[in-house]
């Protein structure tokens, strides 16, 4: 590319050399600096390496400098840009710029791009007759496109990806050389002619159709209430009619998913809006380039199948991810149930023959193509409280998540067991895994153990310095111990709370972590998850907690929330409240739960507030049975009355930590029950009672700030009465943000403790 000729080889020349770190691989800003460079008729060239992008510009003085003053404002708009590096160099006397191929080894410094939404540019190609690319599945520009989840190795360049395979065209070689076209230098450039394409099999393996006849098949069997297992970016997802009842209850039952909500793709935002009560919030979540599912409250009437989301308030909308699911439900007109490619409780299918093995029984026809995955990605999804985007699972758009923690020691934090995601500092950077889901099945583990090696190969980990759970019994704890190197155990709350602290920078100081959840291991045996503990990075105490109680059947319990509900019936007020009961709810198991609660073996203790949310729902909504953890917490929001003011009473004991005594609140539920009191008023009174004594203990502790963590805070009514609550004294409130509240955040606050220890002890982890 000429941008400097004979004339100007007689000036006085200058030189510089500029390195870009962040976010600067992947999303077209090379192409922009050699358009800037053009522009201010500069010579170099740039290229990408893992420490960022690297640009070498000489020519006349004042062009030089003219190019360096508008740099930061001729990159794309994706692109963040946490430092920029200059130094004076000496000029080689080149007459051209260039884009080169980098190559530079070493730990990774720059980020790896994340994938990025199909476009509106590529969207009108796609539905353009004439547009050499229409109806093509795989267009894609700069812009936007597959990133992460076609990503080898870095710097990031076309023959380190899945596209490596597919030589250019004359046509794309023509786009991807002209400074004009907006596919110059894009990576992932393809078209009919000599790109990827799709091709369709049935459930006796033959293959039916290629290319649009394959897309045309698909839609033909989603629109006859037929289940079609499409093969997308990150992995394979089952896609079926989301209008049609039969359709959903057959995947359903195929599926082995029997009440967890379906996650619905719909053409565009006015489609959207017919579903859902979009804010202006969730506006942006479902347009931005992330392309995340947003959970809003469905509309009544927006003609979803009820079996999508039931009993829930809430849909998870999501808008096309790729050309491939535009071309389906635009073809199709309705909206459509895109799910994980899997059975329940299995990792994401990816690769074409897995597939069919996997998904057989499930799927009647696979929508398949040839473009490799480098990594398995699911789908992200958030939900707005507070006016927050809140994300509830980090996947593809958000996830790599570059993390704010400073340098040191290469290591990997592990996470927990649920919501498995890990975390990797290389020295360099530190960042948050994508989710890889929960690992109770031995082929999660084998995904779960893939992507540590991937990612550590990816960005240059070096020797293994582990972090995990301080449970004995999870996966990832007996994994780590397994491993060459050091090891690390963190408390599950503290790891949330530093979490936390990391979201909002303020892992410098003093908090007062609110960590809420299911289940955690305490360093005094006992199972935490209602804990209030006074944190720094690198240390903890807890000051109060919730009144233990006992789970009968332990992890059985999580499965049947009336064995909960017994529990603390039996310690409010004794064995004679299980008489008041429904007879279809406890009935004669009850008498057989009583005698396991003073067996320390099948009826631990615990403080957890995710399970009390399970107990308060069995009570209050006669659930028997949750078909998966936080299940019953989710209705008993849904089914709260927001305009009860009520609440029940939760009275502070003081002591050294202080308790939550939930007992006064069981006995006024039980005489609302006997009085028959409706069911929305008892979860409203139960919300709000709980987020008055949350923050009253908050307020004992009123110099330092407060951090809301754990997976009870994905719960919108809970979190938004805290922050009510607390806002009127002043005292500061991190609220969730974009590292997960829920497990799935953990490894986050593993790692920040990791290297905050690493400091105060020397360098040791």
């Amino acid at each position: 590319m000429s941008a400097i000729r004979t004339a100007d080889a007689v000036a006085e020349r200058a030189a510089r050399s500029l390195t870009l770190a962040g976010r600067v691989q992947g999303i077209g800003v090379r192409p922009a600096i050699a358009r800037l460079a053009a522009a201010c008729c500069v010579a170099g060239f740039v290229t990408n390496r893992r420490d960022g992008v690297e640009i070498t510009v000489e020519g006349r003085p004042d062009r030089v400098e003219q190019f360096v003053q508008r740099l930061p404002f001729n990159l794309p708009s994706a692109a963040r840009v946490d430092s920029i590096r200059i130094e004076e160099i000496f000029p080689s006397g080149c007459l051209d710029f260039s884009i080169v191929a980098g190559d530079v080894t070493g730990p990774l410094q720059t980020q790896v791009p994340r994938d990025v939404v199909v476009c509106r540019e590529c969207l009108d190609e796609i539905a353009e007759p004439d547009d050499r690319r229409h109806n093509y599945a795989f267009t894609s520009c700069t812009n936007c496109g597959p990133r992460f989840s076609i990503v080898k190795s870095m710097p990031y360049e076309r023959a380190d990806t899945g596209m490596a395979g597919f030589q250019f065209c004359q046509a794309c070689r023509a786009e991807y050389t002209s400074p004009g076209d907006r596919r110059f230098h894009a990576q992932t450039n393809a078209c009919p002619e000599c790109g990827p394409h799709v091709w369709c099999r049935d459930r006796e393996g033959r293959t039916v159709a290629h290319r649009d006849g394959a897309v045309a098949a698909a839609i033909d069997a989603i629109l006859s209430s037929r289940i079609v297992a499409v093969r997308g970016g990150g992995g394979y997802q089952l896609v079926c009619d989301a209008t049609s009842a039969a359709a959903v209850s057959q995947l359903r039952d195929r599926k082995r998913r029997v009440t967890k909500p379906l996650a619905v793709m719909v053409e565009d935002l006015p489609a959207a809006e017919r579903l859902a009560d979009v804010c202006a919030a969730s506006r942006r979540a479902l347009a931005g380039p992330e392309n995340t599912i947003v959970l809003m409250p469905a509309r009544p009437a927006g003609g979803l199948a009820a079996a999508v989301h039931p009993g829930l308030d809430l849909v998870g909308l999501m808008l096309p991810t790729t050309p491939l699911h535009w071309l389906l439900v635009h073809g199709c007109g309705r909206p459509l149930v895109v799910t994980s490619g899997n059975r329940e409780g299995e990792p994401l299918a990816t690769e074409i023959a897995d597939a069919e093995e996997q998904l057989a029984g499930i799927a009647d026809l696979w929508l398949h193509h040839n473009r490799p995955i480098a990594h398995a990605l699911d789908d992200s999804v958030v939900r707005v409280i507070a006016g927050r985007t809140v994300t509830l699972r980090l996947a593809r758009g958000l996830a790599p998540l570059s993390l704010d923690l400073p340098s040191g020691k290469a290591a990997v934090a592990l996470g927990g067991h649920q919501k498995s995601a890990i975390a990797i500092a290389n020295g360099a950077q530190a960042i948050l895994a994508p989710h890889v889901g929960d690992l109770d099945m031995v082929r999660s583990r084998e995904r779960f153990v893939d992507q540590v090696t991937q990612l550590a190969g990816l960005y240059g980990t070096g020797p293994g310095h582990w972090i995990h759970d301080l449970h004995p019994d999870y996966f990832t704890t007996r994994w780590a111990r397994e491993q060459p190197g050091s090891c690390l155990g963190v408390q599950h709350h503290h790891a949330h709370v530093a979490a936390a602290m990391l979201e909002h920078g303020w892992l410098d100081r003093e908090v007062l972590g609110v960590a809420f959840d299911g289940t955690g291991f305490g360093p005094d045996g006992t199972i935490w998850g209602g804990e209030f503990l006074i944190a720094t990075a690198s240390a903890f105490r807890r000051v109060a907690h919730l009144r233990p109680f006992r789970v009968p059947g332990g992890e059985a319990a999580i499965r049947e929330p009336w064995r909960v509900a017994v529990s603390l019936i039996h310690q409010a007020v004794g064995e004679r409240g299980l008489y008041r009961l429904p007879p279809e709810l406890i009935g004669a198991r009850a008498q057989h739960i009583v005698k396991l609660l003073d067996n320390d073996s099948f009826s631990p203790r615990t403080t957890s507030a995710g399970r009390l949310f399970d107990g308060v729902a069995a009570l209050i909504l006669n659930i028997d049975r949750a078909d998966f953890e936080g299940a019953p917490a989710m209705l008993l929001e849904a089914a709260a009355d927001a305009s009860e003011v009520g609440s029940y009473e939760f009275p502070i004991v003081a002591g050294n930590p202080c308790e939550i005594d939930w007992r006064p609140m069981v006995r006024q539920l039980l005489a609302d029950l006997a009085g028959d009191v409706p069911r929305g008023t008892m979860a409203m009174r139960f919300h709000r009672g709980l987020a008055g004594a949350v923050a009253a203990v908050c307020r004992r502790f009123g110099s330092d700030p407060v951090v809301l963590t754990g997976g009870v805070f994905q719960n919108r009514i809970l979190t938004e009465l805290i922050a009510d609550l607390l806002a009127s004294s002043g005292q500061p409130v991190g609220l969730p943000g974009v590292i997960p509240p829920n497990d799935g955040g953990l490894a986050a606050g593993q790692l920040a403790i990791a290297l905050a220890f690493e400091t105060q002890k020397g360098g040791v982890l």
